[in-house]
């Protein structure tokens, strides 16, 4: 059997298709099973421990054509744009399923309605699989780091604290001169390492400045990240990639929301996080975030104070809140 999953991007986004990748290895563990991302997420893909092929998109005929022969025998659009639409017209395979977005829920969310929740983004892609099989029970997204990799060359530290503070849109990051003061503010025996893509150097190094941290942004390959991730006490993000990295491999976070929420289906599925959000009338505005705030306030990242955090770090234990899917939600 062959089968053919389209997840271009994003990071967190394909994270997120682990479990459906993990049950179909578990129905069908023959199968050839061929996941199509974007070329930057090609060494992503075999983390996931599925015994998956990559196929680095292309928008090239000739490699659209590629998916055709020889012939799948399942097909799974866990992207549904015009992209996939038309990856799945060139593969041609024998059966498709196309997974449910949810939109009109997520734009009621983002309008305003505070009653609706998505459990997950995983829920949705399962949508797919519901459409041809049946009973499809789902555990968490999971991520396996290579055995025998080394660390990078670091003292030891009593608590090492990874941050990523970037984000595709500034209105999910946190204001960097709250990290600036979170970094000051701790005991000295914590080690911050600053992570993110080699186009957040400088956002990085402009928290490093005047303190001991380390900024590694762009030095890591994801095999490298993954072992440095679940080496460390705690991981601080925004609603991001590495957020669901930080979860697939089970190490205690905190990701702290601002223009976007966890209603919307991207809460990290993991029992040790720790999600800040402000909870103002006012958010969601976004359902991907954006350039700036729609009100001129940014209150969903200023409510949150460096002392919440701190707080969380000192006491290692979990501020509990109620929420719909039993998420912990900790706010101000």
């Amino acid at each position: 059997m062959r089968i053919l999953i389209l997840r271009l991007s994003s990071l967190g986004d394909i994270i997120l298709i682990q479990p459906i990748c993990a049950w179909l290895r578990a129905q069908h563990p023959e199968a050839e099973i061929d996941v199509v991302v974007k070329r930057q997420f090609i060494d992503l893909i075999p983390l996931m421990g599925c015994d998956l092929k990559a196929i680095a998109y292309e928008k090239s005929i000739k490699a659209h054509l590629a998916l055709r022969n020889p012939r799948y025998d399942l097909l799974l659009d866990l992207h549904n744009k015009p992209s996939t639409v038309i990856l799945r017209i060139a593969a041609n395979a024998r059966r498709s399923s196309v997974y449910n977005k949810q939109r009109r829920t997520r734009l009621r969310i983002v309008r305003g309605n505070k009653d609706l929740a998505i459990s997950s983004t995983t829920e949705l892609y399962k949508s797919a699989l519901d459409k041809i099989y049946q009973a499809v029970d789902l555990p968490s997204p999971k991520l396996y780091v290579p055995e025998n990799l080394p660390l990078p060359d670091l003292p030891k530290a009593h608590k090492r604290i990874l941050i990523f503070p970037g984000a595709a849109h500034d209105t999910k990051r946190y204001p960097a001169i709250y990290y600036k003061m979170l970094l000051r503010d701790s005991p000295d025996d914590w080690q911050y390492i600053l992570l993110g893509s080699a186009s957040e150097w400088d956002l990085c190094e402009s928290i490093r400045a005047d303190s001991n941290a380390y900024n590694l942004c762009g030095k890591l390959d994801f095999p490298h990240l993954l072992k440095l991730i679940a080496s460390s006490d705690w991981v601080i993000s925004s609603d991001s990639g590495p957020m669901h990295i930080a979860a697939a491999l089970s190490v205690p976070q905190i990701a702290i929301y601002g223009a976007t929420h966890p209603r919307l289906g991207f809460a990290p599925q993991n029992p040790h996080a720790h999600l800040l959000v402000a909870e103002l009338e006012c958010q969601p505005c976004s359902l991907h975030g954006s350039k700036r705030c729609p009100r001129k306030h940014f209150n969903c990242m200023h409510k949150i104070p460096v002392s919440t955090i701190l707080a969380i770090l000192l006491k290692d234990e979990p501020i509990q809140l109620s929420y719909p899917d039993h998420t912990n939600i900790t706010g101000d």
